[in-house]
């Protein structure tokens, strides 16, 4: 098996088979290191294949003592901003549903005319304060911070079947208490 050192000599003189040499010496190191930290095999590879590229372009200027380590400190890297990248998407998924649960609980064009949003604001904070700490928590979690019903059980020890309870009682009140306020018309479709 070829050397570290002429692996690096190859990159310097830009011989693409640097890439090649890199990948039948590290490619399953690096797959294993992504994959440990993605779950998942398509997402693990593209990030193996881009830290090759990455290589390609640090290498030269720099000259790493290891390639092993630089190598799999470059797709620990990538694979860690991907993670954070899915986070977000699957963040963005769950203010979706979040928003979703309460298209039929928050008024739209049935807010009084006049009506500021700091106003509707201080009536959410005061319907807030009436809900006991645990509901108070799990809406919270789950519209301000837009957490899965999951999550929140992880986070505060919670059956799932709680949280969902919680969260179907808090919005029936929810729309009780703005209804009772003029801001919603009390025909309101239920969800």
């Amino acid at each position: 098996m070829i050397s570290d050192e002429e692996i690096i000599e190859r990159y310097f003189s830009r011989d693409e088979s640097a890439i090649t040499a890199t990948a039948q010496k590290y490619g399953g190191r690096c797959y294993g290191v992504a994959y440990n930290i993605l779950r998942a095999r398509e997402d693990a590879e593209e990030c193996v294949s881009d830290s090759y590229l990455r290589v390609w372009n640090s290498v030269p200027p720099d000259r790493p003592q290891s390639l092993k380590c630089y190598l799999l400190k470059i797709v620990r890297n990538l694979s860690l901003d991907r993670l954070k990248f899915l986070k977000r998407k699957r963040r963005c998924r769950e203010l979706e549903i979040s928003f979703s649960e309460l298209e039929n609980v928050l008024p739209d064009s049935s807010v009084p005319d006049g009506t500021e949003e700091s106003e509707l604001a201080e009536i959410l904070n005061q319907f807030l304060v009436t809900l006991s700490r645990d509901a108070r928590l799990i809406m919270v979690a789950r519209y301000w911070h837009f957490l899965s019903i999951s999550e929140i059980s992880a986070k505060y020890g919670y059956s799932a079947g709680k949280v969902k309870t919680s969260l179907s009682r808090s919005r029936d009140r929810l729309r009780k208490y703005l209804e009772e306020r003029g801001f919603m018309n009390e025909n309101s479709e239920n969800n």
